[in-house]
């Protein structure tokens, strides 16, 4: 029996139909533990392992990009309702959303959004490969890590204003992505909310670890990290308005933000991607309007803050500097160069729309290429979308 199985590998290996039941057993027969076939499970079918709710499900209408001569539109979204979740004998990595708990995989998904991220490979709308990868144990703890945990927007938005959901009574140990220990901006912010009522746990994403005890509080700021058809969509964005202001405010009142900083900022880019081939010549036009370049990355996190919480124009290139929208305070106006295959993007718009930003976007050509530099970014569109958000025509 052991010979003929063997034969069956290469089938086995190749057979890109993860629900094929024979497949799946074969599979699971060879590799487990080390990796296997799961059920995905969406966690709004896991009700036995709610221990409090927090809100019910809800519509978020999502703001879309304004552009020159486009009138400003929304679509409507559909938001979960908020619970804390506690699950038993969990298999984690910190770099995905989706926990491994038997033999499913517990996720959350919107549609069309794609999961494989850590220790999940590849999957359909039935089933997920995961690989566990060196695995350690741990007793207990919150989890705040998930797809993109190592990205300033994802951070700042969907993973850390979870902890001002979550009470202590249940555990006092959370895990977050170890990058956060090597990154100043996030250190500061999980120094704030978590103060000395948590033990911190850092978790290496090359691990998978084994939780006896897991604690988890599903997304209510959500944006989708990718899609199968790979486009950049308005679908699956959401926010909860009231708890991400309560975030902004807890973060600012905590950080000694710098007075009388320049109200015009162009965020200026360098040792990066997405840098416009023509972006000094965007900046020195700028100049002649009272605008100074930014180099958030340059700078520590109560800068930044201070920056966009006394900024009364934003412009810059489509990018994680544009989460910083969240201390806005004085109403501004912006303009975000964007992909034109990222058209219909609205993380941006809606989180400036929260924060009473006057949010406009210009498109570049990009080739559908989203991380590209030296693009060109029409100058005089450009000026004429300027003049008209400056009040000059």
């Amino acid at each position: 029996m052991g010979a003929v199985l063997k034969k069956l590998t290469p089938y086995i290996q190749s057979n890109e139909s993860l629900s094929n039941i024979v497949r799946k057993t074969l599979y699971n027969y060879f590799y487990k533990p080390y990796s296997q076939i799961l059920k995905i499970k969406d966690i709004e079918n896991c009700r036995e392992n709610i221990l409090e709710k927090i809100s019910a499900p809800g519509i978020f209408k999502c703001n879309l990009p304004k552009r020159l001569n486009i009138k400003e539109s929304y679509v409507e979204n559909t938001v979960p309702g908020i619970s804390v979740y506690q699950f038993e004998n969990a298999y984690v990595d910190i770099n995905s959303s989706a926990f491994w708990i038997k033999n499913n995989l517990v996720v959350y998904r919107s549609s069309g959004e794609r999961l494989n991220e850590g220790f999940v490979t590849v999957h359909n709308s039935k089933d997920a490969k995961v690989i566990r990868k060196n695995t350690e144990q741990l007793d207990e703890g919150f989890f705040l890590g998930g797809n993109g945990s190592w990205n300033w927007f994802h951070f700042l938005i969907e993973i850390m204003p979870k902890l001002l959901l979550f009470n202590k009574k249940y555990t006092r140990t959370i895990f977050v992505h170890e990058i956060v220990k090597q990154t100043p901006g996030m250190q500061s912010v999980l120094k704030i909310l978590a103060k000395d009522k948590f033990t911190i746990q850092y978790l290496n994403p090359e691990k998978t670890y084994h939780v006896k005890k897991l604690y988890h509080i599903n997304d209510f700021n959500h944006v989708q990290f990718n899609r199968f058809d790979g486009e950049i969509k308005a679908e699956g964005t959401f926010y909860n308005k009231e708890i991400t202001r309560r975030f902004s405010d807890e973060i600012l009142n905590n950080l000694k933000t710098e007075e009388g900083l320049p109200d015009r900022i162009f965020l200026y880019r360098k040792n990066t991607h997405r840098v416009a081939a023509n972006q000094d010549e965007i900046l020195n036009y700028l100049k002649d309007f009272g605008f100074t370049a930014v180099c958030l990355e340059e700078i520590p996190l109560a800068q930044q803050a201070g920056y966009f919480k006394t900024a009364r124009f934003i412009i810059g290139i489509s990018g994680a500097a544009w989460t910083n929208m969240l201390f806005c305070r004085n109403q501004p106006k912006a303009i975000c160069f964007t992909p034109e295959n990222a058209a219909s993007f609205s993380a941006f718009s809606s989180l400036g729309h929260i924060f009473e930003v006057d949010f406009y976007t210009q498109l570049y050509n990009n080739n559908g290429l989203h991380s590209d530099s030296n693009f060109i970014i029409n100058f005089e569109e450009f000026k004429e979308l300027f003049k008209y958000i400056n009040g000059e025509q």
